[in-house]
């Protein structure tokens, strides 16, 4: 069977958003709503995540293995430190490597992310006649000249059961949706 589409998801991207929010994701309901909206069979997606992490960051590791065990194909680098303490933790040229090289190959592409650093990418496989579709975080967090060059923008917040509150030490307060 041929690979319709192609998922690349931000995983660093869509934690820190999230995190920040007082939430984990679960990225099995977002594969199982990818799945279910897109008309998707498994076997005609490719689902690849792209996550930076410390070597000592158990909890990174243990959603890199995860992520595997619910079958994405997982890129993974580790974040490199600069000597003024600075982090280097994005994984953009990877991701955009990925799209333009399995493009030839590949009807539509689902983009997981809400930064704008993907329009280049967004406009480049539009003139290249392939559909793609944004899920991106809502409140404000997914870029609008994003949304705008994608064929498609779907809010993450409103996929069902894909965010979870995380429990927050007594006292620390909970975010309201």
């Amino acid at each position: 069977m041929k690979v319709r589409a192609v998922v690349l998801v931000d995983v660093q991207n869509i934690q820190e958003t999230f995190e920040r929010q007082g939430f984990e994701v679960r990225y099995d309901a977002l594969k199982d709503f990818i799945l279910t909206q897109f008309g998707l069979d498994e076997r005609e997606v490719k689902f690849l995540a792209f996550v930076p992490y410390r070597r000592e960051d158990e909890r990174r590791i243990r959603l890199i293995d995860a992520l595997s065990f619910m079958g994405f194909r997982v890129i993974a680098k580790p974040v490199r430190e600069h000597p003024d303490g600075g982090l280097k933790a994005n994984m953009d040229t990877e991701i955009v490597l990925e799209a333009v090289n399995v493009a030839p190959f590949v009807e539509e592409f689902i983009l997981v992310t809400g930064d704008s650093d993907f329009v280049p990418l967004v406009d480049y496989l539009s003139r290249l006649g392939k559909r793609v579709s944004v899920l991106g975080p809502g409140r404000g967090s997914t870029s609008v000249e994003l949304i705008r060059a994608s064929d498609h923008f779907h809010n993450i917040d409103e996929i069902p059961g894909m965010l979870i509150p995380r429990h927050l030490p007594e006292g620390a307060g909970t975010l309201g949706r």
